[in-house]
């Protein structure tokens, strides 16, 4: 695709003058043909500037910031408002399909603002259709100011990073044909329906992995929402209903079997002075002595069955607060020292359990039944440096659940990847997430 980046006719007409005058020699790469282009420019500006790019980040992010407000879930992800908001969705997305969908674009180009292309007029014909540009607004080629509103909402509806251009992970969005979402959309109000018995307690905690987000629920309403990281495709959190039980501060992590092989031991092996740094014991199991890691042949096969723990404090990996809660699969919610990838759109990174941006908070809600404890004292023990585990007087129940489509009472409709592949498999024989949380919430309740 060629895109072309405007520039006045008056000063093209200079800039080819002067070459074909021999007074100016093209880049490398660039044909006259090109440059008989009015609408083409070239620069030797350079790189662009460490400064310039902070400068361009701040832009996306104020954008961001100004947006995505109108597009947080005021309702919980699962309740009778989002059930009706999907069957809304859907029925618009069936006229849409009905209608013939909407127009894909090709994959290998990158368009950026003040270019211009059919492929822009195409795009905006798609953000129209789903509502991310007004009806009847104009097919205008250009990327200008409407079109930059248009493709960041589209982004944040997608949960994509609002990026000021058209990506490749926008493209591949934008080329989902509108008979797969309606699929999508059909297939997670399923879903919802399945989960409705959860909603029946009047407090409990819900994870929605692919959208990277918990909601604290209290009488029906979201209580709080905070951004979370969840687990890798190939180490993925598990469909759970649980109880949390305790709140843990300055944890001591057991780091699981699993994370130890595929973690732990290889990255030891390549740096030994990780397991001072990190602040680790190792056993030869749990109820061994320590042993003196200098005396470890890190590279023998036997470290492999080898058990280890690290120290609290704000280099362990579970942060300053875990939240127990008891599950066969060994996962729980809790802090991170690595805030900085709460910041990235897609937040699949831990090996399975779930890192809770606003911790503090969520542990606030969870003990405000708890004599004392309110933010102030969950701030001071976050702060004090010392292990208190605080038993919770009430459980609360918690649930991890697949919602990779939701809708807003407004009528903005939402779709995240499926990062897990289970819309692919759902229905076909396979547990669906729904039914399989439901099951487990009835055992946790049998005596």
């Amino acid at each position: 695709m060629q895109v072309h980046r405007k520039l006045p006719i008056s000063k093209a007409g200079a800039v080819l003058t002067a070459v074909l005058a021999g007074a100016i020699a093209l880049p490398a790469g660039i044909s006259l043909a090109d440059d008989l282009n009015p609408f083409r420019v070239f620069t030797d500006s350079g790189p662009v500037t460490a400064s310039e790019k902070a400068r361009r980040e701040q832009v996306r992010t104020d954008l961001y910031n100004r947006l995505n407000p109108s597009y947080r879930m005021t309702a919980p992800f699962v309740s009778e408002q989002s059930i009706a908001a999907m069957q809304q969705a859907i029925v618009r997305y069936q006229s849409i399909v009905a209608a013939g969908g909407w127009p894909t674009v090709p994959e290998k180009v990158t368009i950026r603002r003040g270019d211009t292309s059919p492929e822009i007029a195409t795009i905006r014909r798609h953000l129209i259709i789903e509502g991310d540009l007004p009806p009847g607004s104009t097919l205008d080629p250009t990327f200008d100011e409407a079109f930059l509103m248009g493709l960041a909402r589209f982004q944040i509806r997608n949960g994509l990073r609002v990026s000021g251009f058209v990506d490749q992970r926008t493209l591949r969005a934008l080329n989902v044909p509108a008979s797969e979402r309606l699929q999508q959309l059909q297939t997670n109000l399923t879903r919802l329906q399945q989960l409705m018995p959860l909603t029946k307690t009047p407090r409990y905690v819900l994870v929605n992995v692919p959208s990277y987000t918990t909601q604290a629920i209290q009488n029906g309403a979201v209580a709080l929402e905070s951004n979370v990281v969840v687990g890798k495709p190939q180490r993925q959190t598990p469909r759970i209903s649980a109880k949390i039980v305790e709140v843990n501060f300055y944890p001591t992590w057991s780091v699981p079997d699993s994370v130890a092989r595929k973690d732990l031991i290889p990255t030891l092996r390549k740096n030994p002075n990780y397991f001072y740094e990190q602040h680790f014991s190792v056993m030869p199991d749990w109820k061994a002595k320590p042993l003196d890691p200098a005396a470890v042949d890190w590279a023998a096969p036997e470290v492999v069955s080898y058990k280890f723990r690290q120290d609290p404090g704000p280099h362990n990996a579970l942060g300053v607060v875990r939240i127990n809660m008891p599950n066969k699969d060994a996962v729980y919610m809790h802090d991170t020292p690595l805030k900085q990838l709460f910041g990235q759109s897609a937040r699949a990174f831990s090996s399975g359990c779930v890192r809770v941006e606003r911790v503090l908070d969520l542990v606030t809600w969870l003990l405000s039944d708890q004599n004392g404890w309110g933010a102030e004292k969950v701030q001071a023990a976050a702060s004090s440096g010392e292990s208190i585990s605080v038993k919770l007087k009430r459980p609360v129940p918690v649930h991890f659940v697949y919602l990779s489509a939701f809708a807003q009472e407004d009528g903005i409709v939402q779709f995240r990847p499926d990062i897990y592949g289970r819309d692919a498999t759902f229905g076909d024989g396979v547990d669906d997430d729904g039914d399989a949380v439901v099951a487990q919430q009835s055992r946790a309740i049998t005596p």
